[in-house]
């Protein structure tokens, strides 16, 4: 923080070199910000790496602080998603230069959101403006990143915080309200910092004073319940079997591989009487359409509900392929329900604007790489069980997710997460399944081919987790519950409070601006 200081004090960032060195530093303060998320949530960092950055912004112009801006989400998205890299390239095929072209390219797309942050905030408001109003305009951008382009909301920056008491805000206002006190707690340093340097003892006192406060709402929040229980426990186990992605879809495979998810289904549930089963993502290389009623009879287990993806093509009857879903069966009693996956992976699930992009899915040759997208709700139930489905990434749509819920009283997720290889996705994802479970207070299940599966109580604690690339099997008591948070029932309402606060302060800093300029040139006169 110190250093930051002192070379905002020295240099203006006029000049070649100082340009470059306003843009090494902020590349270096992005890339200390993914320390802040899983695998390592070093969570203070989060705090010290916005500081530094928003301490700089003040005396910048709007040009240089969107350079500024770009180059700290560089820093954020070229390190924090380097994964993508191991998805085209491990198993898309790409070759080096290509994967590291679309790593760059997709890095500076998301890095945009962070450079319009830091020069909207420059050229709306002014002084100290600036740094009271930055908190309002980072959570307007972040929020547009979950949707525009169809959105990927990676990163966010309250998922840093899932380890602290801070997470709790999430029941009242999502992910976006976590954020938005994360930088503001990030302000308060930075002013913090300056009276220090300036001997100011009171604004210390009220700056400590409000870090203190937020600290303190935050443990009385965490202290909230927000839901009840709902009916008893219910025992669910979560098998991963770790099957090689590249065997999956091999059909000499298939066989050999329902034989062992039956086997699998059975032992776990006569060794622990399990009432739920949940397997992975596409755990089934096949379409709902080529099985029967025997086929699940003999996979499901007695006195057992089992939950499974697969995938489904109403249109195979007719000879094509046209309309398929990447989806899930619940097979409950005897019968079977489906829900076929809303939010679709650009480039992995479908192809967006295929007439310019076709030889992208031509090239990478991935396996059922496009599908379609259902719409509307799809409650799944097997007696007192509810259940509120996602499978993948859907659950990083925080939105998308309170909708469709319903009155679900646990929480699953199903995900394949090989495409990713050992890299920082699944822990990235862990931390936004923890974050779901607090926006909606419900337990949340996860199963996961290669790990990690997890098992997420109400409040996003992590209860247990399975390790990577092995085969396993879980068993836990889930205690559903029912009952709405604040968030599940207004959602984003922070968001748009935010966008008017910004327009009030954008203009009270704009009139302050005008007054002076007016007794400056009647001063002059």
């Amino acid at each position: 923080m110190s250093l930051v200081f002192l070379l905002d004090k020295q240099f203006r960032f006029h000049g070649k070199a100082s340009k470059l060195l306003l843009f090494a530093v902020c590349l270096g303060l992005g890339a200390v910000q993914v320390l802040a998320f899983a695998p390592f949530e070093y969570w203070p960092v989060s705090f010290l790496s916005l500081a530094a950055f928003f301490s700089l912004l003040p005396r910048l112009s709007a040009k240089q602080a969107f350079r500024a801006g770009l180059a700290y989400g560089y820093g954020v998205y070229g390190f924090g998603v380097s994964w993508v890299y191991v998805s085209l390239s491990t198993y898309g095929g790409m070759p080096l230069w290509m994967g590291s072209i679309a790593v760059l390219g997709f890095s500076g797309l998301l890095a945009l959101f962070i450079a319009s942050t830091a020069a909207v905030s420059v050229f709306a408001f002014r002084g100290k403006y600036v740094l009271i109003g930055i908190p309002f305009v980072w959570l307007i951008f972040e929020w547009m990143k979950s949707w525009v382009l169809t959105g990927f909301p990676w990163l966010d920056i309250g998922y840093t915080q899932t380890p602290t008491w801070l997470v709790s805000w999430a029941a009242i206002g999502g992910v976006y309200l976590v954020g938005l006190i994360v930088c503001m707690t990030a302000v308060s340093i930075v002013l913090l910092f300056s009276a220090v340097l300036r001997s100011e003892f009171k604004q210390v006192g009220l700056c400590a004073s409000a870090i203190c406060l937020i600290a303190l709402s935050s443990y009385l929040v965490s202290k909230v319940e927000w839901s009840q229980v709902s009916g008893e426990p219910v025992k669910v186990g979560v098998i991963q079997a770790n099957v090689p992605i590249n065997d999956k879809w091999q059909p000499d495979v298939r066989s050999k591989l329902i034989s062992n998810y039956q086997t699998l289904s059975h032992q776990l549930a006569q060794s622990h009487k399990v009432d739920l089963l949940v397997l992975p993502e596409t755990a089934f290389p096949l379409y709902a359409q080529q099985t029967d009623q025997e086929f699940w009879s003999n996979l499901t287990p007695p006195d057992t509900a089992l939950l499974t993806g697969i995938m489904d093509s109403p249109s195979i009857a007719m000879g094509n392929l046209d309309e398929s879903y990447n989806a899930a069966v619940l097979s409950c009693d005897g019968a079977t329900q489906i829900y076929r996956k809303r939010h679709l992976v650009p480039f992995g699930e479908y192809l967006p604007l295929r007439f310019l992009f076709n030889w992208v899915l031509e090239y990478l040759e991935l396996p059922m790489s496009d599908f379609s997208s259902w719409q509307g709700q799809q409650p799944l139930s097997c007696g007192d069980i509810n259940l509120g489905l996602s499978i993948c990434y859907e659950d990083a749509f925080a939105a998308e997710y309170r909708d469709h819920v319903g009155d679900a009283t646990m929480l699953v997720n199903i995900s394949e997460d090989a495409w990713f290889g050992d890299s920082f996705a699944p822990h990235q994802r862990r931390q936004m399944a923890q974050m779901r479970a607090v926006e909606l207070s419900r337990p949340m299940v996860r199963s996961a081919n290669s790990g990690p599966s997890l098992f997420i109580d109400h409040k996003g604690n992590l209860l247990e987790a399975s390790g990577q690339f092995i085969a396993t099997t879980m068993v836990r008591d889930i205690q559903p519950h029912t009952g709405d948070t604040p968030f599940k029932r207004f959602g984003n309402w922070i968001v748009f409070l935010s966008l008017l606060i910004a327009v009030l302060l954008g203009a009270a800093s704009r009139r302050k601006n005008q007054r002076k300029a007016s007794i400056d040139s009647i001063v002059e006169y």
